[in-house]
């Protein structure tokens, strides 16, 4: 048992394979049912361990990492987020001092009612149904141009750090600064990953990675919650749900 846990944990190790480099790692996992919300908290430090492991080569070549505390550019993107990370993060909000509920939830408002005004709104709930890069792209800068900060965001800085959806760990630039007020491919160069957990996530349905990603802004996270109750309520056993990401994360089919 974890101290303070209140569940039983298993240690896993595992190895991955990142292009080159072979990643060993370890996770203590909960023995009993759980949803793929409840291993969130397993996979964000694994998806941050995976970035790290990513550096090395775009230092060694030379370039060097332009984000920073305090740029908070890209987060006035449409974040994409798994149905597991909303209710992750509709869970973090239910645990807040009212007060700072209260705050977070109007900045979740005030960005849907802009998105409404600018006729945004409904295009923005059928983003991940756009089959063409060119047609999100677009969308993407024209929500990026109304300047909607993410309803985390405090100080241009991450008030949930490390918490953050595993897109936004992955979202890493060496192009110069002042190019985020405009990040549009050509300008915009990102540090390559050798897998993204973010997709698996995606991918992630009944216990297993299987079908096309699926995501959702961030903005939209408790309206989608609202809607769909009962999704991502569904539990399996956690060594078999975290073996089942971590295969296809690797490549390898569930």
């Amino acid at each position: 048992m974890d101290e303070g846990s209140g569940a039983e944990r298993v240690l896993v190790r595992f190895r991955l394979k990142l292009g080159e480099q072979r990643f060993d790692a370890e996770a203590r996992v909960p023995t009993g049912p759980i949803r793929v919300a409840d291993l969130l908290p397993l996979l964000q430090p694994l998806s941050s361990a995976i970035v790290d492991a990513a550096l090395p080569p775009v230092e060694e070549g030379g370039r060097a990492i332009s984000c920073r505390a305090g740029c908070g550019a890209c987060c006035r993107q449409p974040v994409p987020i798994a149905g597991s990370e909303a209710v992750m993060l509709l869970e973090l909000i239910a645990g807040l001092p009212e007060q700072r509920r209260r705050e977070i939830e109007a900045r979740f408002d005030a960005a849907l009612e802009r998105l409404e005004r600018h006729s945004l709104l409904e295009r923005l709930r059928a983003l991940s149904q756009l089959e063409e890069a060119e047609q999100r792209q677009r969308l993407a800068q024209e929500y990026f141009r109304l300047g909607i900060a993410c309803p985390f965001l405090e100080h241009e800085s991450c008030s949930i750090h490390e918490r953050r959806p595993l897109a936004c760990r992955e979202y890493l630039v060496t192009s110069a600064a002042s190019c985020c007020a405009d990040p549009t491919p050509d300008r915009i160069d990102m540090v390559p990953m050798p897998v993204r957990p973010s997709i698996t996530l995606f991918r992630f349905d009944g216990g297993r990675v299987a079908g096309p990603a699926r995501s959702l802004a961030l903005v939209l996270a408790r309206e989608w919650c609202a809607a769909h109750p009962a999704v991502g309520e569904e539990r399996f056993p956690g060594p078999q749900l975290f073996e089942s990401f971590v295969r296809g994360l690797s490549g390898v089919s569930t």
